[in-house]
């Protein structure tokens, strides 16, 4: 068994009860495995079922689609239970997947919750590693710790806009230190003995470095940067150029006005990314992120503004917070651009319900696991 096992395993299998059904089928919900269960944006738009062609691993996987012809909202098929068999270890949330026609995105994601559903302890939606388009079988994770003061974990498949995913043969392990997490919010400063001056979501930088929870860039003595994928980016006055994600960059910053702005092109789509004092918008393609200013929350040691989606999507709206030298009138400007670029363009929160969590993960096809 892999090192990053030997702490334990827990397995659990989605069940196939019946083929797929057709659209809106009055009887398709009970058909998911137990514990199993869709929530979503708005109703009618999305419905999960089971399928037993084509599975990626055994003969049985799960499938979630949309029912609307446009990218209006999002869906989810989870579960949710305890955290106390977790509390204090790294939990490892892991599965196959393959997509069809996304227009839009996909991924697993895990949220670890503590007494404030508001403020979640710990997640990852694979925002920066989504799934578009059609892929073809893969076994995908999310790695989160699990705290001591953890009440509830929730876990699932996330399809935003239109297509078609699956998912099957679904892991939660526990793994050791080794396994490096993969947390969106993570709050702690990045492992380096100088001190970060700046920070957007999880992503930590100075005038020297960048970093991320498995992303670097670092300042080159030539004064270009490059990061632990063999990124290059230079700058040249207000301008950014070189690759990110093995990618072309060329954006233009302009700084000490009443909104940082940035603009130009990462890759094949143009990119707009404006922070003002009440209002974040990032826009690149289809993907759009607006956010405006939190004014009730208290800042983080006086340095940090929270942006948030607006009222209507409630309490587990998109969010993002801004700190420190990113705030500041001169930002050290690649490591600024690294640190919105590696945060993304697609909203990470999910709507998640109030839910009565279970003891552990349910596998449908057996008692739950042991503790």
């Amino acid at each position: 068994m892999r090192d990053g096992m030997k702490h334990g395993l827990t397995l659990l299998w989605v069940a196939a009860l019946t083929v797929g059904w057709p659209a809106g089928a009055a009887d398709g919900k009970k058909n998911l495995p137990e514990g199993w269960f869709v929530t979503e944006s708005a109703p009618q738009l999305y419905e999960a079922g089971l399928d037993t062609q084509g599975a990626c691993e055994g003969n049985r996987s799960a499938f979630l689609r949309s029912l609307q012809p446009t990218p209006t909202g999002y869906g989810t098929f989870m579960q949710a239970f305890g955290a106390g068999a977790f509390r204090g270890k790294r939990l490892r949330f892991s599965a196959m997947l393959r997509t069809e026609d996304i227009h839009g995105w996909a991924g697993l994601w895990m949220r670890v919750e503590g007494e404030e559903p508001k403020e979640p302890l710990a997640f990852d939606n694979m925002q920066s590693r989504a799934l578009v388009g059609t892929t073809g079988c893969k076994r995908h994770e999310v790695v989160l710790d699990v705290p001591p003061e953890a009440k509830a974990i929730m876990a699932g498949l996330m399809l935003s806009g239109t297509g078609r995913a699956w998912i099957g043969a679904v892991r939660f392990e526990v793994v050791d230190a080794s396994v490096p997490v993969t947390n969106l919010i993570a709050d702690r400063p990045p492992p380096r003995t100088d001190r970060p001056t700046g920070r957007i979501g999880a992503v930590w930088f100075n005038r020297g470095q960048v970093e991320g929870s498995n992303y670097r860039s670092l300042l080159q003595p030539d004064g270009s940067w490059k990061d632990n994928f063999a990124n290059v980016l230079t700058v040249s006055g207000n301008e950014v150029r070189g690759t990110v994600g093995k990618q072309p960059v060329r954006l233009t910053l302009k700084t000490g006005g009443p909104s940082t702005l940035i603009e130009g092109q990462v890759g094949a789509e143009s990119v707009f990314i404006e922070l003002g004092a009440r209002k974040l918008v990032m826009k690149s393609g289809i993907h759009k992120r607006e956010l405006v200013r939190e004014d009730e929350r208290p800042r983080e040691d006086g340095t940090c503004i929270r942006y948030r989606a607006g009222e209507g999507l409630a309490s587990y709206s998109d969010f993002l917070d801004v700190c420190g030298e990113a705030l500041s009138k001169k930002p050290p400007l690649v490591p600024l651009a690294l640190a919105f670029l590696q945060n993304g363009f697609r909203p990470v929160a999910a709507v998640m319900p109030q839910l009565t969590p279970r003891v552990a993960p349910k596998d449908p096809l057996s008692t739950p696991p042991p503790r």
